[in-house]
């Protein structure tokens, strides 16, 4: 058989009496029926998005405006505990910053004090070099003298 013969023959149905008459099925029918359906599921499609794009909004929308206790109270303790770590560093740096001043100023302290006692050394050795000098001075002339004395008892 070829499509001619099978396309131009009636159709006939089992247990139905060959006297009635069956309109005939063409591909004009079958391309209004695909279409049928196809506009049915385009519209179908249509109005799952709409109801996918309507939930995902309530999603959204649910999601960042509702909190449980437990989250807020989480976030809370986050907060405090940062909040804390930041204050505890700012009582350090201050801290160690009145340390550091303080360390300078005692620091300035001792070099005046060593630049004072290198002073005071050095007049103190001047004054004992020249005490050595008038020392040395004064047995020179007690030398004489004696020198002088002993001379003057040999000559008598």
């Amino acid at each position: 058989m070829n499509e001619e013969t099978v396309i131009s023959r009636p159709r006939t149905r089992l247990g139905v009496e060959k006297g009635v008459a069956t309109p005939q099925y063409t591909a004009k029918d079958f391309q209004l029926e695909v279409l049928g359906k196809l506009a049915e599921m385009e519209a179908s499609a249509a109005e799952l998005r709409e109801s996918l794009a309507a939930e995902l909004e309530a999603v959204k929308a649910q999601r960042w405006s509702r909190f449980d206790a437990r989250t807020v109270v989480a976030m809370g303790a986050i907060v405090l505990s940062v909040t804390g770590y930041v204050i505890q560093d700012a009582r350090n740096s201050a801290r160690q910053d009145s340390e550091i001043e303080a360390t300078k100023a005692r620091v300035v302290h001792l070099e005046q004090i060593a630049a004072t006692n290198t002073e005071g050394r050095i007049r103190t050795e001047v004054q004992l070099g020249e005490l050595r000098e008038g020392q040395a001075e004064i047995k020179a002339l007690i030398q004489a003298h004696d020198n002088l004395t002993k001379k003057t008892i040999a000559s008598k």
